[in-house]
């Protein structure tokens, strides 16, 4: 018996299901960063030296005040929500908080370095299974991956952790952040993904440190070419990239600064109690405890919205828009202001877009084989490997 109307499929359902939520403004989707500490000690962090983030542990958020904002955020709606740090595994209380938010039925992703996940982690999980484990991954051998943690013995822990998953059927994927000190071990990350079986992403965005501006992770930065070069010598991708931007060919151009999730499905809450729109948004920091995220979704963390450019701000008309990374807090970390754009990432996604023109077609594995070599001819002329 059919009944006439049209069956949809899960993509389909999933993105009408996302347009109720932006009409209706509901808060789906949410981060919640535990601590700002860390086991590691990272280069390019842009949360700032270690040191001064153990000095705040006497002021991040307690247990049950951590509790308290799952609960908040689950009356107003939200549906996804992801755990991070620093790294969560460092506070002791993170399987209760786990526990918490899945028994409430959140869909939650954890954000680590995998180095912390024991046996007892593994069973939380097998017990409440996240949906999905992000690790990063910072080198392919213990010399590069603990030239950018600066804690040694680090590589051969954060496999144990990746291991401990994989043998728990845990699922969790490896991410990485391109750099110049690990760019030549790329393929190794790869590898070390594909042989387990897990998906694989790279991201070439670096920023200053939040808590002091300091510019300095910005000389870390690979040249733009070679960083799509890099992202790109992936068929699979490169292809992702190729239906993305058909999907948003033709868009209007924005009249707002802000035309993305920020404020109207997504919001952050950090280790010290403040909400945000969104995690880069540190500029639109508001008390929870003082009214609430129902009362801050309501009036606060929607005024970002209204915000139009001042004159001259070419972002929301650019043609390459649709290759874009970048957005006005993007901006507002690196140069103070959210509608001068980044230079960098402006660059970028003109190598990124002239890539996706070229793979139209059917033709990603062709160009993805193409960047894979002048990758390799660049590697031999500079001396890498």
């Amino acid at each position: 018996m059919t009944t006439g109307n049209p069956v949809m499929s899960d993509s389909e359902w999933m993105a009408a299901f996302r347009q109720r939520a932006v009409s209706r403004r509901v808060p789906i989707s949410g981060i919640l960063e535990l601590t700002s500490r860390c086991n590691l000690k990272c280069v390019h962090c842009y949360l700032g030296p270690q040191e001064e983030q153990r000095k705040k542990r006497d002021l991040e958020m307690s247990t049950e005040q951590a509790l308290g904002v799952i609960d908040q955020v689950v009356a107003s709606g939200c549906l996804y929500l992801v755990i991070t740090g620093g790294d969560p595994m460092v506070r002791k209380d993170f399987p209760q908080v786990y526990r918490y938010a899945r028994e409430k039925g959140l869909i939650v992703t954890v954000f680590c370095d995998g180095i912390l996940v024991n046996d007892r982690i593994v069973r939380l999980f097998q017990e409440l299974p996240p949906f999905n484990v992000d690790i990063s991954v910072y080198g392919a051998t213990a010399e590069t991956y603990e030239a950018v943690t600066r804690i040694k013995g680090s590589f051969p822990r954060f496999l144990r952790g990746i291991e401990r998953l994989a043998e728990g059927g845990v699922p969790f994927s490896l991410k990485t952040v391109l750099m110049t000190v690990n760019r030549h071990e790329l393929e190794g990350m790869r590898q070390i993904a594909a042989d387990r079986g897990v998906k694989f992403r790279v991201d070439s965005a670096i920023f200053p440190c939040l808590p002091t501006q300091d510019h300095e992770p910005l000389d870390l930065r690979v040249e733009p070419e070679e960083a799509v070069e890099l992202e790109l010598s992936d068929a699979d991708h490169l292809q992702q990239w190729v239906d993305y931007a058909d999907a948003r060919k033709g868009a209007p151009a924005e009249e707002h600064l802000y035309n993305c999730g920020a404020g109207v499905t997504n919001f952050y809450v950090d280790p010290l109690g403040y909400a945000s729109p969104c995690l880069m948004t540190t500029n639109y920091r508001y008390p929870l405890a003082e009214r609430g995220f129902a009362g801050l979704w309501a009036d606060e963390l929607v005024q970002l919205r209204s915000k139009k450019p001042r004159d001259g701000y070419t972002c929301n008309s650019c043609e390459v828009k649709v290759a874009c990374t970048g957005c006005p807090a993007f901006n507002y970390q690196e140069n103070g202001h959210e509608d001068i754009k980044s230079e960098y990432v402006c660059e970028t996604t003109r190598h990124r877009y002239a890539a996706i023109e070229a793979a139209r077609g059917g033709k990603a594995a062709a160009v993805a084989r193409r960047m894979a070599r002048r990758r390799a001819v660049r590697g031999q002329s500079a001396g890498t490997t």
